[in-house]
């Protein structure tokens, strides 16, 4: 149950004087219907109004707050030009320009010989300064109302700037003192204030070292951050506490698995495999992620942990989040395991009816949720590129499976250290930085799309080899706007120049049997070359394509262009990646394929992603598992997320159920974040 001292930041935005109905369903829109969603609307930026000089120091192109006396009248005759407000003071002349109001409005607001205050940015005009529809005008003895410094916030069609503000100086009066949750040690070190001073000042600066990158902000964002890292390390200890069943390692299916293989181990895959042994022997839950670069050979240590489970009469279940990559896994699995006696089975929304819901080892999809599909005997959960699912989508079937049975998640997509902190510092990480011993580099190369004729050709030597290719492209169809080739349109462009060739295309809008349909017939090397959109960026492996050409490359992200290149260079054969990229490109994009050409290293071209386009664009999806912070940028405030996290292992350790004075106002924050998940672990204990 909420604290009392949170009901008034819990009430709804309606309640504040001056929202009526029609705002309040805007605000709630923009950022949430109670009065805390208001609060922490940060502003974007702030205007700087201080400056206040005479007609005579005006500077060209800056905002500037000025005192003048209204002189005359210019109207205008002709409806294209400006209506003109002739002013002074006692250094010079100005114009006020407005264009498209009417007359006797204007000579309402502006009387001659009164004074006013303008202010907004001030622009030449045939030598002379002007101002165009000011951002304020008050009469002199309103000049208090002009705000030093002006907020100015992220906002959505129906609102302004004024109304939020408005609305914000509404909601901070008569705020109740919240306890403090951050230790006392902390705030002194910080030169923090307390979190009501903190939460007006970032809507109110004084100066404008109030604003952006202050003292009041980062007290803010640290809380916000010190909540998510507190329950993050209450998640940890209630997982570590929760008793699971040891799953211990003998070596009977182990030793065979091994001998079934036709390839060896890396290091690295030996190291996983023996971290995840370890963790699954243990009494307690296990909950860790597997990160590993495309074709690092993750799915192999997860079937090693599997084989594990099996040795203790254990059942598990791999989830993926496609059709077409739970097949792969299944395919890889099966020939496997089924000359070990053992059985998996396939479970997806094509697959029929007949489903051997015993098999020892059950793949599928989202399927698996579906109500007729029931469990038991579980011992292992392995979520395959878990960010394509939501965090309760990976609780529901941890629930379904029982709470006792181990979770591995796995991805391949390295995650950057500051990405780790914050979305699974209740997990522990295994990573697999070694390429199997018979992976080759990809070749990288850059061609501007006014050489694609001249790559077309040199493509006929590649299929007449028995080799197959990929040709990626950003839409399915043709948007005028983004100028993006779609893949409908390459499509026919292909089939006109292969035509001793089959072209097939695959998008994310087909039916999925017919998704699958294509893809086997490009396995089976019934179909020369594959159009597609970046689909692809997950679950295909065919050794026999060598080649994957991605067109518009200076759209994509760092890892998504890493991934998509990850889908060739999967067998023996020397493979080649070709960025085909519309000029001129941005300073970015030069930067994105300069590295694509000069690394694979996947862990390094995450850390480069993350500098490039800031952990906000690399998560994008709500379903990523990372929080969606209101107040933080991961990108600038990494040193405040490492001060949260050491001070929340602290808390955590000496007060695991939060009851002292300290803990009671650490509940408080919890609940001011909506941090529910904890509050139940609590309430649990």
């Amino acid at each position: 149950m909420r604290p009392k001292i949170l009901y008034k930041l819990f009430s709804n935005i309606i309640s504040l004087k001056g929202i009526g109905p029609k705002n309040a369903k805007v605000i709630e829109r923009l950022c949430g219907k109670y009065v805390i969603d208001l609060l922490f609307h940060k502003p974007s930026t702030y205007i700087d109004r201080r400056n206040s000089p005479k007609i005579v120091d005006l500077e060209e192109g800056k905002i500037a707050t000025i005192i003048v006396t209204i002189d005359s009248h210019s109207p205008s005759f002709n409806k294209r030009m400006p209506y003109r407000i002739n002013c002074s003071d006692d250094t010079g002349a100005i114009s006020i320009v407005y264009f498209n109001l009417r007359g006797p409005y204007l000579k309402k607001i502006f009387p001659v010989g009164r004074q006013k205050v303008i202010s907004g940015k001030f622009e030449k005009f045939n030598e002379n300064f002007q101002i165009t529809h000011p951002q304020h005008v008050v009469d002199l003895e309103n000049l208090d109302n002009v705000k030093k410094i002006e907020c100015i916030y992220p906002l959505t069609a129906g609102l302004t700037s004024k109304t939020i503000q408005k609305s914000i100086n509404s909601a901070l009066i008569n705020l109740d003192p919240l306890p403090e949750w951050i230790p006392d040690d902390k705030i002194k070190g910080n030169n923090w204030p307390n979190w009501n001073e903190a939460i007006k000042k970032i809507h109110n600066p004084v100066n404008t070292s109030d604003s952006v990158n202050s003292l009041f902000l980062e007290r803010l964002v640290f809380d916000e951050l010190l909540a998510q890292q507190l329950t993050i390390r209450l998640i940890k200890n209630k997982i570590s506490h929760t008793q699971g069943v040891p799953i211990k390692r003998n070596n009977k299916l182990i030793k065979r698995l091994e001998e079934n293989l036709d390839f060896s181990l890396t290091n690295d895959q030996l190291k996983t495999i023996d971290e995840i042994s370890r963790d699954q022997s243990k009494p307690n839950k296990m909950l860790r992620l597997l990160q590993g670069d495309v074709g690092s050979g993750k799915t192999i240590v997860a079937l090693f942990a599997m084989m594990q489970c099996l040795e203790n009469e254990k059942r598990s279940i791999l989830m993926a989040p496609t059709e077409i990559l739970a097949e792969q896994h299944f395919n890889t699995i099966a020939k496997i395991i089924n000359s070990m006696d053992l059985t998996c089975s396939l479970i997806t929304s094509s697959t029929k009816e007949n489903h051997n819901f015993n098999a020892d080892i059950l793949i599928g999809t989202h399927a698996l949720f579906q109500e007729k599909v029931s469990f038991d005997n579980i011992g292992l959960v392995v979520i395959d590129e878990q960010h394509k699912f939501g965090v309760h989508q990976r609780i529901l079937l941890n629930e379904k499976a029982g709470n006792d049975c181990d979770i591995l998640l796995m991805t391949a997509t390295p995650i950057p250290r500051t990405l780790e902190l914050a979305a699974y510092g209740d997990t522990d990480i295994s990573k697999i930085m070694e390429k199997p011993k018979n992976r080759k580099e990809i070749n990288t190369k850059s061609i501007n799309i006014t050489k694609v004729e001249d790559l077309k050709k040199s493509l006929n030597k590649i299929i007449d080899k028995g080799e197959k290719i990929y040709w990626v492209c950003p839409l399915v169809d043709e948007s005028e706007k983004l100028q993006l080739q779609s893949v409908n349109e390459r499509l026919k462009d292909l089939r006109n120049y292969y035509s001793d060739y089959s072209v097939e295309i695959v998008h994310g809008q087909m039916q999925q049997e017919d998704k699958n349909s294509v893809m086997q017939k490009f396995k089976s090397g019934k179909v020369n070359i594959l159009v597609a959109t970046s689909v692809i960026e997950v679950g295909i492996d065919d050794p026999d394509a060598t080649v994957i050409i991605i067109e518009n490359a200076e759209r994509f992200g760092l890892s998504q262009l890493h991934q998509l290149r990850g889908r060739v260079g999967r067998g023996e054969k020397i493979s080649t990646c070709i960025l085909l990229f519309n000029g001129p490109l941005t300073e970015n994009a030069k930067r994105r394929i300069k590295i694509m050409k000069e690394t694979n290293d996947g862990f390094k071209i995450a850390e480069e992603d993350l500098d490039i386009r800031g952990a906000g664009e690399i998560l994008g999806s709500k379903q990523s598992g990372v929080p969606n912070f209101k107040l933080s940028n991961l990108d600038k405030h990494k040193h405040l997320l490492e001060e949260a996290r050491e001070t929340a292992i602290k808390t955590i350790k000496d007060d695991p159920q939060l009851k002292s004075p300290l803990g009671k106002a650490q509940r408080v924050l919890l609940h001011l974040f909506r941090n529910d998940v904890a509050i139940d672990y609590l309430k649990t204990g």
